[in-house]
């Protein structure tokens, strides 16, 4: 039996990365490029299909916080 390296996303944290990226309006594709990644790897997060480093997902949501911030100044 194959063990995972990183633990899936509960289904809040895939609500919450999927909510945060349209409050942010950014497109998959544009925040795969910021996160130099493909955009099959932010959509498999956003459903939960693969284990993610937290780091990651961290990276993700600082990005998104600060797409956030900055769209309403």
């Amino acid at each position: 039996m194959m063990t995972r390296k990183y633990p899936l996303l509960t289904k809040e944290e895939q609500e919450e990365l999927r909510r945060m990226r349209k409050e942010a309006n950014i497109s998959i594709p544009k925040i795969a490029e910021y996160m130099h990644t493909y955009p099959s790897k932010i959509q498999q997060l956003e459903r939960g299909e693969t284990g993610v480093d937290p780091n990651f997902v961290e990276k993700v949501k600082k990005r998104y916080q600060l797409l956030i911030k900055y769209k309403n100044i």
